[in-house]
């Protein structure tokens, strides 16, 4: 996978939690086996900013740590990928197995 790709995960409840998986590449831009996870802006109810950028449009990077949509990194082993490892403590267990399975069907 080479592209960032939404999904819906679902809840118990029947609820969906709509995320941004986008891939790590390496330089050859072939798939890393780590994927990092993000709530999408279909989550987010405001219509109009009003607030200035958190950045500056010179340096439009914003380390992970400090972006409000990060909800974590998901890393599979290199040689199964069906060994994977969460990193974060926003997604529950459920969310991260779906999103393993998903990324699983994708490779």
């Amino acid at each position: 996978m080479k592209n960032p790709v939404y999904l819906a995960l679902k809840h118990a409840d029947g609820s969906l939690r709509n995320i941004i998986i986008e891939p790590v590449l390496k330089h050859d831009l072939s798939d890393k086996g780590i994927y990092k996870i993000y709530k999408t802006s279909i989550d987010n109810e405001s219509a109009l900013f009003t607030e200035t950028l958190e950045i500056d449009e010179g340096q439009s990077n914003l380390a992970d740590k400090n972006n409000p949509d990060y909800l974590g990194t998901l890393t599979f082993g290199q040689a199964d990928h069906q060994q994977w490892q969460y990193e974060g403590d926003l997604l529950t267990r459920n969310e991260q197995k779906q999103i393993a399975n998903y990324l699983q069907q994708k490779t």
